[in-house]
C-alpha cells in the first residue's frame, strides 16, 4: 500500500497532462461516449449555442468533496445521468465529447436523455481522445471490462483481427496489463483468479464509438 501510494504522488506530479490529478475509478456502461472526455473543475457553463450570449442548457459546478449540476427543465439532475465518469475522492468529473470545433467543444451533458450542449475552452476544462487517454492509463494502471461486456467480446485474438485466429476466451480476470494499443484493439496480457496469464489481442472499443474497457485505476 505505501509502495503505491509513493507511485501515486509520483505519476500526480511527473505528468504533463492535467487528467493525471484526476484519476477515475470507475465508468458508466452504455453511454454515449463520442470522441474522448474532457475533465472538469471550477464552474462550467453549458450553452445551447457555440455563442457566449446564447442561453445556458446547463451548469456545473465542481468543488472538492462536491458538485452542483443544474439543467433547464430539471429539477434535481443526477451525476449518473450527467457525467461519463465521477469519482468524489478525486474530485473528478468526465463529460464526453461528441465535436471539437475551434474554440469549443460539443458535449453531452445529459446522458440518459441524450442531450448536447456547447462548452467554451478554458482553463476548467481539459480534453484527451479515448485512444490518447486509453494508452497512457491504461498503460500505467491495466484495464479492467465492463461487467455488462457481451461475452462476443471477451475473447483473445492472434491479431488485431476478428478474423484472426482465437487464442483463448475469457469472463472475469484478476487483472488485465495492456501492452500495446492500435485503433479499437489493445494487446494484453490477462491474470485469472487461479494464476493463469493469457497473452492476445482484444477490442476495447467497437467501431460504434462504444467502449468495451477502460483504465483500472481500483488497483
Amino acid at each position: 500500500m505505501k509502495k503505491f501510494l509513493i507511485f501515486l504522488i509520483i505519476l500526480i506530479f511527473c505528468f504533463e497532462p492535467a487528467f493525471a490529478d484526476y484519476l477515475p475509478t470507475r465508468i458508466n456502461q452504455g453511454f454515449h461516449y463520442g470522441i474522448g472526455p474532457i475533465a472538469i473543475k471550477g464552474e462550467v457553463p453549458i450553452y445551447e449555442m457555440n455563442d457566449l450570449k446564447s442561453p445556458l442548457a446547463a451548469f456545473i459546478k465542481l468543488e472538492k468533496n462536491k458538485v452542483t449540476i443544474k439543467e433547464r427543465g430539471v429539477k434535481n439532475p443526477e451525476i449518473t445521468s450527467t457525467f461519463v465518469a465521477y469519482s468524489k475522492e478525486y474530485n473528478l468529473a468526465l463529460l464526453s465529447v461528441e465535436t471539437d470545433d475551434d474554440d469549443w467543444f460539443y458535449i453531452c451533458y445529459d446522458q440518459k436523455r441524450k442531450l448536447f450542449g456547447w462548452v467554451k475552452k478554458n482553463e476548467n476544462i481539459d480534453f484527451m481522445p479515448w485512444e490518447a487517454f486509453m494508452n497512457l492509463y491504461g498503460r500505467k494502471f491495466g484495464v479492467y471490462i465492463f461487467n455488462n461486456t457481451p461475452d462476443y467480446y471477451k475473447k483473445l485474438y492472434s491479431k488485431e483481427d476478428e478474423e484472426s485466429t482465437v487464442v483463448d476466451t475469457f469472463n472475469f480476470p484478476k487483472h488485465i496489463s495492456l501492452w500495446l494499443i492500435k485503433g479499437n484493439w489493445i494487446l494484453v496480457k490477462l491474470t485469472t483468479y487461479d494464476g493463469l496469464t493469457k497473452t492476445g489481442w482484444m477490442r476495447w472499443r467497437t467501431e460504434e464509438g462504444d467502449l468495451m474497457a477502460f483504465p483500472d485505476f481500483r488497483n
